[in-house]
């Protein structure tokens, strides 16, 4: 059997593992990229390519995600350099993954989807959208972070808006499930899609 691969993206606090989430109650089988990057971050290859490019982030041969994220989100050269590091072995490990599912589809919360041109690897797109504001307000209340800790990851991601960003969207055939009433209607176009899809 082919498993159809399907990624969810969407900005920070957009509502992705709200979608997961969902999808994973109904019976199917979902990834996460952020778990595959906490797993691996504890093999001692990983451990030490972070150790040297970052050596303030790790103490005690643990690394501090936090501080991690505070560094990449304020410098773009640094974030370059994390990806390069992450996203190849995060990547690989999804996909793997994913292929070992005996089900016709399956789900991977891709945050980083567009960023890293990895919409090609996969057979559908969902794109996850909200309003700015919304998704600033979502993240400082879940992340415990500041209003300006959470504009600098924002403004480290995928523009969804920009032109660039709508052709990118367009070009892929991703579908949009907007995020900006009650989780009643989000469940609603999600049941839509799963009934055009399987």
């Amino acid at each position: 059997m082919i498993t159809k691969k399907i990624a969810i993206t969407g900005g920070i606090g957009s509502g992705k593992s709200t979608v997961l989430q969902y999808l994973k109650k109904m019976g199917y089988s979902v990834f996460s990229c952020d778990e595959i990057s906490k797993q691996i971050s504890q093999t001692p290859d990983y451990l030490q390519k972070i150790e040297q490019f970052f050596p303030e982030t790790v103490k005690n041969g643990v690394i501090e995600r936090k501080e991690l994220a505070r560094i990449v989100f304020q410098d773009e050269n640094k974030r370059k350099i994390l990806n390069n590091i992450s996203h190849p072995i995060i990547m690989k490990t999804l996909l793997e993954e994913m292929s070992k599912i005996k089900q016709p589809v399956a789900f991977a919360e891709v945050p980083l989807l567009f960023e890293g041109n990895f919409e090609c690897l996969f057979d559908e797109v969902i794109v996850v959208c909200r309003d700015t504001d919304t998704r600033l307000n979502a993240v400082i209340t879940r992340d415990k972070l500041s209003e300006e800790e959470v504009k600098y990851r924002q403004q480290a991601q995928f523009d969804y808006d920009s032109a660039e960003g709508k052709t990118r969207i367009a070009a892929c055939g991703a579908y949009l499930f907007h995020n900006n009433s009650s989780l009643q209607t989000l469940e609603e176009e999600l049941k839509h899609f799963l009934s055009q899809i399987i």
